[in-house]
């Protein structure tokens, strides 16, 4: 291992470190959360993949994190975040719960709604510039969106499905069970697992039955733009996949 290599690991784990032991402190846990994790998850997916795609990938996940965050900001429920966590993505933490699963929908669908939209943008810089950074990039941005809208918590189309109908949950458990058995990748399972007990524990959740409710206009709405996004997303990875060929 080269030295700036180990030098970057190093200042990597003092700053992991150091996001855990200030993140109880609101104000500069606000900050240095969400720019310190920021700045972990670039260094170490520069030291896998190269400065420049660590970059854009960071960037694409800070636009589906900011997706959220204005959707959170338009219901006035407050968050808490970015918190990003190499490989593994970047969360958002509510400060306080909406009052409906229409409402919880519609903060999930904002992330990949603002996620597909900076992956589109990526593609049309590469087709205007044929420079081919901005068009992996742009399959990367379709293809995490893409996968984050697979019905099934605790991934984003994990909290729109409830919106729509219930039934997309076993949807989902069907579609990561299909790319785990084609990939054998251990995070499918561990999400597999997770969703089994989330499917679990809903039935034992002790919300108002108001909170359950979503009018059939509500509902429309809440399919119309789950299914129109994830028939974007679909052929923009398609397309990108085969301009990657």
């Amino acid at each position: 291992m080269t030295r700036w290599r180990r030098w970057f690991l190093g200042i990597s784990t003092v700053l992991s470190i150091l996001v855990l032991e200030l993140k109880e402190t609101w104000l500069v846990s606000q900050l240095f959360t969400t720019a310190g994790s920021m700045f972990v998850s670039l260094i170490v997916y520069a030291y896998a993949f190269g400065w420049f795609f660590a970059t854009g990938f960071v960037l694409l996940l800070l636009a589906h994190e900011w997706g959220h965050i204005l959707a959170i900001w338009v219901l006035g429920l407050g968050s808490r975040g970015p918190l990003f966590i190499p490989f593994v993505g970047a969360v958002v933490q509510l400060r306080r719960l909406p009052k409906s699963v229409g409402g919880d929908a519609g903060i999930a669908l904002a992330g990949p709604a603002m996620g597909t939209l900076s992956a589109l943008v990526c593609l049309i810089i590469y087709l205007w510039t044929d420079h081919k950074l901005w068009l992996v990039l742009a399959y990367t941005g379709c293809l995490l969106n893409l996968f984050n809208l697979i019905p099934s918590n605790p991934l984003d189309g994990g909290r729109i499905a409830p919106a729509i109908s219930t039934k997309l949950w076993i949807v989902g458990l069907i579609v990561l069970g299909f790319i785990f058995i084609k990939t054998f990748n251990p995070f499918l399972l561990i999400i597999l697992l997770v969703a089994l007990l989330r499917m679990r524990d809903s039935a034992a959740e002790d919300l108002p039955d108001a909170y359950f409710f979503v009018s059939p206009l509500m509902r429309f709405k809440i399919a119309v733009w789950y299914f129109t996004i994830l028939g974007v997303v679909s052929m923009a990875t398609i397309f990108t996949h085969q301009l990657l060929r």
